[in-house]
């Protein structure tokens, strides 16, 4: 199975003021022994993010909230005058060469750690424990639990009361019907509290503030890249462009698509795999097409010059002369369960 993988551009800078105190960066370096692979959750909150397991805290009430790039805590004496933190983290990436060229690798985790305002821990906290949340199931052991989401995440909680600990976790929650126990309970857990704690634009400011001109990943499959100023002032100047090509789009996917189709009805007997990036000049004519793989494996991977082959001479039959493409544009194809899918790659 491929990894999905998702782009997002970063432009517009977020400017309203915002009640959580600012703290200096921190990077702390990737290490194999404290990859996904090889160590738990609560190791590597410890290792990167400087978080002791709860068990040790001295609190007599800590919650520790972890969703997609965030990490909440909160902690009390009484449990009811509460006092919190919240942990902003990405991943920064580096370009490193490969026999394929090069590619974009994290590298660290760069992240930040604002305290929050004590009256909006308070509220969170108080939330919990006056709902009880701590006594929802874990995601196991809810019947109809759907477990069947790709790329979708999971948020996961941990609560000590007194001198007991709950751990809980719940897989992509935001897609579960609510007609199943305990789905809208811990709904509305996740939105009250990111409600009250201003969650969304904690998270906004902090990839506001990081360095422009880098890609970064997001939860190890979402990949981001923060535009420079310059490169914001293109796209800028080029939207007219984008906007005309969106509007030929759909029409040119699905022209594409039925074509090869037709052309090469037979592609689930042909062992093709790789996929391809089309390049297409202004006249609507094919210029390229280009595969991540090594100078030596092109020369003698015998399916790839078989498939490279047969699509070439599909494409001396197809010309998109019915819309006038005006720019050059660029398309994915690559070879599915019974036939050929082209995507568009722009960002627009």
């Amino acid at each position: 199975m491929k990894k999905t993988t998702f782009y997002i551009l970063i432009i517009l800078l977020f400017t309203s003021t915002y009640s959580f105190s600012q703290v200096e960066f921190e990077r702390k370096n990737l290490n194999d022994k404290y990859s996904w692979n090889n160590s738990t959750q609560y190791e590597r909150n410890e290792y990167y993010f400087g978080l002791e397991s709860i068990n040790s805290s001295k609190s007599k009430y800590h919650f520790r909230y972890e969703k997609s790039s965030q990490i909440i805590d909160l902690y009390s004496e009484n449990g009811i005058n509460f006092k919190g933190q919240i942990i902003n983290y990405i991943q920064e990436n580096k370009e490193i060469k490969t026999e394929y060229g090069r590619e974009s690798k994290a590298y660290n985790y760069l992240f930040e750690v604002s305290k929050i305002r004590e009256d909006n821990a308070s509220k969170s906290g108080q939330l919990i424990i006056k709902e009880q949340s701590y006594s929802i199931p874990t995601d196991s052991l809810i019947a109809n639990w759907n477990f069947g989401w790709l790329d979708c995440g999971s948020i996961r909680f941990e609560y000590k009361i007194k001198s007991k600990i709950h751990r809980k976790i719940y897989t992509c929650p935001q897609n579960q019907l609510d007609s199943i126990k305990f789905v809208t309970e811990v709904k509305t857990l996740k939105d009250t509290i990111a409600l009250i704690l201003n969650l969304n634009k904690s998270k906004d400011r902090f990839q506001n503030k990081i360095p422009k001109g880098k890609s970064y990943t997001i939860d190890g499959w979402i990949n981001m890249y923060k535009l420079t100023d310059k490169q914001i002032a293109y796209r800028k100047e080029t939207e007219p462009i984008r906007d005309y090509q969106k509007s030929i789009k759909d029409t040119i996917d699905n022209y594409l698509e039925r074509e090869l189709n037709r052309l090469i009805p037979n592609s689930t007997d042909l062992d093709c795999f790789d996929d391809y990036r089309l390049t297409f000049k202004k006249n609507g004519r094919l210029k390229s097409m280009k595969v991540d793989m090594g100078f030596w494996e092109r020369i003698f991977d015998k399916d790839y010059q078989k498939c490279r082959k047969i699509l070439k001479k599909s494409f001396r039959n197809i010309t998109i002369d019915f819309v006038d493409p005006k720019y050059v544009f660029y398309r994915n194809l690559s070879f599915g369960g019974k036939e050929i899918y082209i995507t568009d790659p722009t960002l627009y």
